[in-house]
């Protein structure tokens, strides 16, 4: 059971449950004053290293524009995991955050995205963490035209009852092009410490989507992750729709 228990708490322990949906980036857009911002989002993962491991998680996000430019999340997941005749599922870990610029260079925009999880997941089923984690992600982004940029780093001390590793680093590149009016494609590469303190390598993974938006306030989106080593899960297919209000 030792890679379910991994794979749970890369999924709870903290980090942005979702940012530019289908993409694991996070963006430098923001919601803007009152505004409030429902997501949505549907993952199903399959992992055929050494044995089939298969997990659904339907994750809710709640964002709220307390300033122009200053933005506050809560999210929370619900996991479900099967693997050699065992499943379990239920709630995840629930993960607080705050995104708030610090700088503007030419085209480029710089922010801050710190936030921390609460154990709220089983860790006995493979649901969480068992303890809480906090992180920090940097991102920087640029708009022309109809092409986006986004370049992330962060840390997350990935406090854990599970003998993983507590210091996580994570990096990824990403890509959005604007194909048809209201319709974008986006590509991306992101590579993230593995938690398994004696594997040798770290999961590096690909993700491609599609996102349409029939209007300013709404958001469907799609996508397909690749694994690109044996550290990664093989397959990923996603899903998704945010609401602003």
């Amino acid at each position: 059971m030792k890679k379910t228990l991994l794979f749970c708490t890369l999924a709870f322990s903290g980090g942005s449950a979702f940012a530019f949906h289908p993409l694991i980036s996070e963006d430098t857009a923001f919601l803007g004053r009152d505004v409030r911002q429902a997501e949505i989002t549907f993952e199903h993962s399959v992992s055929k290293e050494g044995f089939d491991f298969y997990s659904n998680t339907v994750a809710a996000e709640f964002s709220y524009g307390l300033f122009d430019k200053i933005d506050i999340m809560i999210s929370a997941p619900w996991q479900g995991w099967s693997s050699h005749g065992l499943s379990e599922s239920g709630l995840g870990d629930v993960s607080l955050e705050t995104k708030f610029e610090v700088a503007r260079d030419k085209d480029w925009t710089f922010a801050l995205k710190p936030g921390f999880s609460l154990p709220a997941g089983n860790e006995a089923k493979s649901l969480g963490a068992g303890k809480g984690g906090v992180w920090v992600y940097g991102i920087a982004g640029k708009t022309a035209g109809p092409r986006h940029y986004y370049l992330n780093a962060g840390y997350r001390l990935n406090r854990n009852s599970l003998d993983n590793a507590e210091n996580i680093l994570k990096a990824s590149a990403a890509a959005a092009l604007e194909v048809l009016p209201k319709t974008l494609l986006s590509a991306e590469l992101a590579i993230e410490t593995s938690p398994e303190k004696d594997s040798p390598s770290h999961p590096v993974t690909s993700v491609f989507g599609l996102i349409w938006s029939p209007s300013p306030s709404l958001d469907l989106d799609a996508g397909v992750k690749f694994g690109l080593n044996k550290a990664a899960d093989d397959l990923g297919l996603l899903a998704g729709f945010t609401l602003r209000l």
